[in-house]
């Protein structure tokens, strides 16, 4: 099978520096006129992370509050937590 491309012959040849000149300051045109447009992103993007920094860090005090409001685990006479027996399952077993 023989590969054919779409291309110009003039597209495969090195450019000239008139033409690399003329693509840099095409480059820098564009550049530049985008910059604006980027700066208010970049600020969209900045806000953006602070709400999601200020709301995990509300999230993290909401838990630090609830754990110091729990009261601690109780214990029963002997010692041992009544909430490890609660957790201890039952052998269960199987009708013949």
């Amino acid at each position: 099978m023989s590969e054919t491309t779409n291309m110009d012959p003039q597209d495969l040849r090195e450019p000239t520096p008139e033409e690399i000149k003329q693509m840099r300051t095409n480059m820098q045109a564009y550049y530049k006129e985008q910059l604006p447009l980027v700066k208010i992103q970049a600020e969209y993007e900045k806000y953006l992370a602070d709400i999601e920094e200020a709301r995990a860090r509300r999230i993290s005090m909401n838990i630090r509050i609830a754990q110091m409001m729990t009261p601690p685990p109780e214990e029963s006479e002997d010692g041992s937590d009544l909430d490890v027996d609660k957790t201890e399952k039952k052998e269960r077993k199987l009708k013949v």
